[in-house]
């Protein structure tokens, strides 16, 4: 008797709501039922009235969890390391190592992270990351990727790393997931620091990945930004270096 107590206790205000809310609507609905004269047309309202409750309670629920998961979720820090023969290489956040951060987050606030993949036009793969409340509720994001044909890689592998590199990126833009260069050691990870690089330093970027031919991906990648817009200022220095270190020996500047 007293573990069927605790449990009911353990019940969320949300859901208790809810389910209240489900059951005094529900009741209004079958005692007009059970009335010869009842108005169909009527009934039909009130149950529609019933479900855009049901949904706008639903929806404000998985909002409120997102909310306080987001919110829960550290900088990872990327310990994958790419290396291009001789040139700029990078760090990359593997896909486990933040699987490993955010599922207890995500299941502790009844949420489950889910993909699934489908070809697209030119040989594209496009990879869906789907978030999924206990109530039903859902949020999607998407994004289309070549096949990841490296050096050494077979047909398998090369799928499997454009499925990796697009779950990373989904679980980025659904949880606003950042990435971090440093490892923390357990320790909380130290904020972004300054502003982002101006128009003339962006411009100076772009002229040296032209020059050294290092793709625009890869530096992005080591930045942790999705475009040179959002580069941080902090980094500009260590940016230019790594590029020039890329250039031909006789394009090289002092």
């Amino acid at each position: 008797m007293s573990n069927v107590v605790a449990k009911e206790n353990n019940v969320s205000p949300s859901v208790e709501t809810r389910v209240n809310t489900d059951v005094s609507i529900m009741g209004i609905i079958s005692q007009a039922a059970t009335n010869p004269q009842c108005d169909v047309d009527k009934m039909q309202a009130l149950l529609q009235m019933h479900n855009q409750v049901m949904d706008r309670e639903a929806t404000a629920e998985f909002s409120r969890a997102m909310s306080a998961a987001s919110g829960e979720i550290p900088q990872v820090a990327k310990n994958g390391r790419v290396s291009l023969g001789g040139k700029v290489g990078y760090n990359f956040t593997r896909w486990e190592d933040m699987d490993a951060v955010i599922r207890p987050i995500l299941t502790k606030h009844g949420l489950r992270l889910s993909f699934t993949t489908r070809s697209s036009e030119g040989g594209m793969k496009t990879i869906i990351g789907t978030i999924t409340h206990e109530n039903g509720k859902s949020q999607s994001s998407e994004m289309d990727l070549p096949i990841d044909v490296g050096n050494g890689r077979n047909a398998l592998q090369a799928f499997g790393s454009s499925i990796s590199y697009g779950k990373r990126y989904c679980a980025e833009m659904l949880l606003n997931i950042v990435r971090t260069n440093e490892d923390t050691d357990g320790l909380p990870p130290k904020p972004r620091q300054g502003d982002v690089i101006t128009a003339a330093q962006k411009n100076e970027i772009v002229d040296l990945l032209r020059q050294s031919g290092v793709a625009t991906q890869k530096i992005l990648a080591w930045a942790a930004c999705s475009s040179l817009d959002e580069m941080p200022s902090h980094l500009y220095q260590r940016a230019v270096k790594r590029l020039k270190c890329s250039l031909p020996a006789h394009e090289r500047q002092s």
